[in-house]
């Protein structure tokens, strides 16, 4: 098996389940409603349901950014290679604008 069939594999099964805990995690809620009926707490309920949620989004979150990683990563080093040119540029326009008010 390929790194990259493991990659993918490994981020598709992520996000299948990070979609199957956030559905869990509105059934919870649905049914939690933060009640006292028939002396049984169901506040437990609810919150777990409010935290499992959002474990189901950083779940499928993540497995769209592993899946992405590479892609992502070269966009994000190219727009700091961007910043870097235009503040290196900035500074230069800035030294020259010194020196010709000197002169």
């Amino acid at each position: 098996m390929t790194n990259t069939t493991k990659k993918k594999i490994i981020s598709f099964s992520s996000i299948i389940f990070g979609i199957l805990v956030l559905i869990a995690g509105i059934m919870m809620v649905q049914t939690g409603f933060a009640t006292f009926d028939d002396n049984e707490p169901r506040v437990g309920i609810y919150i777990g349901g409010i935290f499992t949620i959002i474990a189901g989004v950083f779940l499928t979150v993540g497995g769209t950014i592993y899946l992405n990683f590479e892609r992502l990563k070269k966009k994000a080093l190219h727009t700091a290679g961007k910043v870097a040119d235009a503040v290196e540029e900035e500074r230069n326009k800035e030294k020259q604008t010194e020196a010709d008010t000197v002169n």
